[in-house]
């Protein structure tokens, strides 16, 4: 890390992302802040854990000042989307310098369901008066399985043409960036800026394509309703559809006008989706 870099950061959750973001913490101070309720027990070794209620406005804010955090990184997840108001008061009562909201997936302005919920969050992020850095990653390459309904019946379901091009990324790729980026650009390069990564760039049906003979690929109108978020798979295969599964999609012009910045993490080779899903 140079001097003109963040160093202190909150990183909110210990899921999907949270624990990989803080173990990729290049050397910064990190508080991983989870819930009570939280099952999560061992963390990554140099990070400080803290039990706080992320509705706990004063509670949240003492936490953020007794760590010095520069950065809130919210790493909750699409079911508790509603935790974030009250880390980002908290966060403005703290003087905290920038916070990077849960986004992690698709472009989220102007679309409907959970990525409107994600971008009016941005919004009031904008009004609060507090930087932002949003990260699109598209669809994380480890939840192939899930999308396609593999984990469901061993089959790959195809719920639309599946034949739209959508950004792709492991896991891994979307906490090293992350890491990297913020702890190595300086914070005016980070400031109210929308960050867009991709690992490969394959349709619904390549990506089913790439288990060979070890699945059957098969259409459907919908999943069936006793299956685990039938209709998120639903929602986010009817994204990719829509062209929209890709990280420089555009929904106002309905076009790929945005360009990635894979490029800010030199000499990065990318996990590829055969890699992740170990094909």
């Amino acid at each position: 890390m140079s001097q003109n870099t963040f160093k202190s950061f909150a990183i909110l959750g210990a899921g999907t992302l949270g624990l990989p973001l803080a173990k990729a913490n290049n050397g910064a101070s990190v508080a991983v802040m989870t819930r009570p309720s939280s099952k999560h027990r061992r963390f990554p070794a140099g990070t400080v854990h803290v039990s706080v209620d992320f509705m706990d406005v004063q509670a949240l804010t003492d936490q953020f000042r007794r760590h010095n955090c520069e950065v809130v990184i919210s790493a909750v997840n699409h079911d508790h989307l509603e935790v974030q108001p009250p880390t980002l008061e908290a966060a403005k009562n703290a003087d905290v310098k920038l916070y990077v909201p849960s986004e992690y997936g698709l472009p989220s302005e102007g679309q409907d369901g959970i990525l409107a919920q994600k971008s009016e969050f941005v919004d009031n992020i904008k009004a609060a008066g507090i930087p932002y850095a949003r990260l699109y990653s598209g669809l994380l390459m480890d939840f192939i399985p899930f999308f396609l309904g593999i984990d469901w019946n061993g089959e790959a379901t195809l719920i639309g043409e599946g034949d739209k091009a959508a950004s792709w990324t492991a896991l891994p790729d979307v906490a090293g960036f992350l890491a990297y980026a913020l702890t190595h650009l300086p914070p005016q390069e980070l400031y109210n800026r929308t960050l867009r990564i991709e690992g490969e760039r394959y349709n619904l049906r390549q990506v089913a394509e790439l288990y060979g003979d070890m699945i059957k690929i098969v259409r459907a109108p919908r999943f069936p309703d006793d299956i685990d978020s039938a209709r998120l798979r639903e929602y986010l295969q009817a994204k990719a559809d829509a062209g929209a599964g890709s990280v420089t999609y555009d929904i106002k012009t309905g076009k790929d006008d945005h360009k990635l910045d894979n490029d800010l993490w030199p000499d990065h080779r990318w996990q590829t989706v055969n890699e992740t899903l170990g094909l």
